[in-house]
């Protein structure tokens, strides 16, 4: 099984900078507990069988190959948004797909759930 968590919680300190690139490098740093600690942000957004996901792997273009397909290497994925632009194009229609569409801002994580596989 394949769970999709998706980014619903932000607790930044200091100032808001304009640029958009570094306001996501400190939403990334703070989730990951870069220096701050470990804070949950995340909920379960969608959990995809693993023939649903081989499928979306075997029906996508290179860069949804190579990107997804990483899962299986490393057991755990960030999707930002500039990322989701990039993989609508060549994904196929299903529930991640629509997922994806809604990625405005922050992240989603794909994680390889071994419990359920």
């Amino acid at each position: 099984m394949v769970e999709v968590y998706r980014l619903t919680k932000r607790h930044l300190d200091g100032a808001k900078s304009e640029s958009a690139l570094l306001n996501q490098i400190k939403i990334f740093s703070t989730c990951v507990g870069h220096g701050v600690g470990t804070i949950d942000f995340s909920e379960k957004v969608l959990e995809i069988p693993p023939a649903e996901f081989e499928a979306i792997l075997q029906n996508g273009g290179e860069y949804l190959r190579f990107k997804l397909g990483n899962l299986s290497r490393y057991f755990e994925v960030e999707v930002f948004p500039e990322h989701a632009a990039k993989l609508l194009p060549e994904m196929m229609e299903c529930p991640f797909k629509k997922v994806l569409e809604e990625l405005k801002e922050g992240y989603l994580v794909l994680r390889k759930d071994f419990k359920h596989a």
